[in-house]
């Protein structure tokens, strides 16, 4: 169907209710508890390559409100922009308004656009996730899935710790850091000072898998979201394949994470807090058992260290400070030669990239073309 700039179109779509499972063993995302769901968010994912069946997506997935309002806003035009919505196709800089009743979901796909910077508003809390499949990380051949339940607006923040993939040392990662709307917001990563624009990520490639620090800076910053996608495998010796973690701002840190580590998965934790605390830190109640030597300084932070501690498979955790004093902890875990899967440490994982139902359900939508 073509829009006609300016004016306004009504179509029918179909929406598929909320019912999840995987084709993907290593393809899972953790799920927020409803009562932290929010109202606005921004999409931030890998951009789709060139490699045949490689797709990004997002999912607006209601709860268990009857009705929900949402306001999809995407980010301006781009090249070569396909974006398909059921049987519609949607232009970059295009809005669209649309009802979702409980429980239903809300796929928008693409096979050549970038959809980070697209700005997603509801009038009830909704969850949002990003997906890549057959998704290519930096300079290797290696591909897998990623999906990842990203966090509203109201949960982002002003400074990250963001860690080493534990066993992929010569291929490492990138990270890529979004300010929503925000105008005159401006960043730091590790030392190096960048301008970000509105609906436009900063991309960062950390090749030596060094541990990075990235804060706001200036009196007049907003918040802002990072998410870390981890490399294929470019050498022999490493393991990674394409992962994605939504990186937890240090406001949001806690003093205490529960988990358990994944059946028939090579598994690390990794832990970031101020050097001044290691000593606090207990892992079932024991010390870390960590040598001075495996913590890392994370450059221009202060005395931000972070470790990696392997974990036994099916085991359930808790990890905590005896002081009550605020740090990070991330998980990452692979198959070798398959696949891989990151996520804040303490969450549930439920598997989150297909969504199937016995169910169809009928509702109105309203496009709103892109002003030329």
């Amino acid at each position: 169907m073509l829009l006609t700039a300016g004016k306004l179109m009504v179509v029918v779509a179909t929406l598929l209710c909320v019912s999840c499972t995987s084709s993907d063993v290593c393809s899972s995302s953790y799920s927020l508890s409803t009562d932290v769901l929010g109202l606005s968010y921004e999409v931030l994912m890998w951009p789709p390559g060139m490699q045949d069946g490689e797709q990004a997506a997002f999912s607006v997935a209601a709860s268990t409100s009857s009705s929900t309002n949402v306001r999809v806003r995407f980010p301006p035009a781009t090249n070569d922009c396909v974006i398909v919505f059921g049987a519609v196709r949607i232009d970059c800089g295009q809005t669209i308004d649309f009802t979702l009743l409980g429980m239903e979901t809300a796929t928008f796909t693409s096979t050549t656009t970038d959809l980070s910077g697209t700005l997603v508003e509801a009038s009830m809390p909704v969850a949002v996730y990003a997906s890549n499949s057959l998704v290519t990380i930096g300079p290797s051949n290696v591909t897998d899935a990623t999906s990842e339940q990203l966090f509203p607006v109201p949960a982002w923040g002003r400074q990250f710790v963001v860690a080493p993939v534990p066993d992929n040392n010569q291929s490492g990662y990138s990270i890529r850091v979004t300010c929503g709307s925000a105008v005159n917001v401006a960043v730091e990563v590790a030392g190096i000072t960048h301008l970000l624009s509105s609906q436009r990520p900063l991309t960062v490639d950390v090749a030596d898998n060094r541990p990075t620090y990235v804060n706001v800076v200036g009196a007049g910053g907003s918040d802002v979201q990072l998410v870390q996608f981890v490399r294929g495998a470019t050498v022999s010796t490493d393991s990674g394949a394409p992962a994605a973690l939504v990186v937890p701002a240090a406001e949001r840190f806690s003093d205490a994470y529960n988990f358990t580590a994944a059946a028939g998965y090579i598994e690390y934790v990794s832990v970031v807090c101020r050097q001044s605390d290691i000593s606090g830190l207990r892992l079932n109640g024991q010390p870390l058992g960590v040598p001075d030597s495996a913590w890392l300084n994370v450059d221009n932070s202060s005395d931000w260290v972070t470790t990696a501690v392997r974990l036994q498979s099916s085991t359930s955790y808790t990890l905590e400070h005896t002081g009550q004093r605020q740090f990070g902890a991330y998980s990452y875990g692979y198959i070798l030669g398959q696949c891989a899967f990151a996520r804040p440490a303490d969450a549930s994982l439920p598997l989150q990239v297909i969504y199937l139902s016995e169910h169809h359900y009928f509702s109105r939508y309203s496009l709103v073309a892109p002003q030329r």
